[in-house]
């Protein structure tokens, strides 16, 4: 399922979202360190239609090894439909805020309304729960993760099962890669 892709629509993130600021590195006119760029990272998407099911993007390269020279430019300031999944030799970094899914996936009676998001990207991906918990699902099992913990995923089938009653927010980072097998 290379094509997934749940951030497509015109809704706003909820106020209540976590907001991330975002610190960009660089080097002055003596080519000494510094801070070129610093805000609160404002390339928030909604997934699955959701104001609470958010994705932060923070940062991409599209090669491999990134290109640190030049003047820093926020690489999602641009009119570009956002991926899932890194270019071929490229990287993401985001956050992503999970509902609960009682908020996405069920309605007011319980009925699943929208089944796993099970999805499959041509990387490899680098998860650590930031806050809360999250069930990592894959198609023989799924283990429970909770701050602090990661997850190596290595381009195979999987989905985010939020069985809790509080949002879980994980960071990412994405690599581009192939698929196993």
């Amino acid at each position: 399922m290379a094509d997934y892709n749940p951030f497509s629509s015109g809704v706003e993130p909820a106020p209540t979202t976590a907001r991330v600021r975002r610190l960009v590195t660089g080097v002055d006119e003596q080519g000494r360190s510094t801070i070129v760029m610093e805000d609160v990272a404002k390339h928030a998407t909604v997934g699955h239609d959701t104001p609470t099911y958010v994705a932060t993007q923070l940062w991409r390269t599209e090669t491999a090894p990134a290109d640190n020279t030049g003047p820093v430019v926020d690489p999602y300031d641009t009119d570009a439909q956002l991926s899932v999944g890194p270019s071929e030799v490229g990287t993401i970094f985001r956050t992503l805020e999970l509902p609960p899914d009682r908020d996405w996936r069920f309605d007011a009676e319980g009925n699943e309304i929208r089944p796993l998001a099970f999805h499959t990207t041509k990387s490899i991906d680098y998860a650590i729960v930031l806050k809360g918990e999250i069930y990592a699902v894959m198609d023989t099992m799924e283990v429970r993760m909770t701050a602090g913990d990661v997850l190596v995923q290595r381009g195979t089938r999987h989905a985010w099962a939020n069985r809790s009653d509080e949002s879980c927010l994980l960071a990412f980072v994405l690599i581009g890669g192939n698929l196993p097998g």
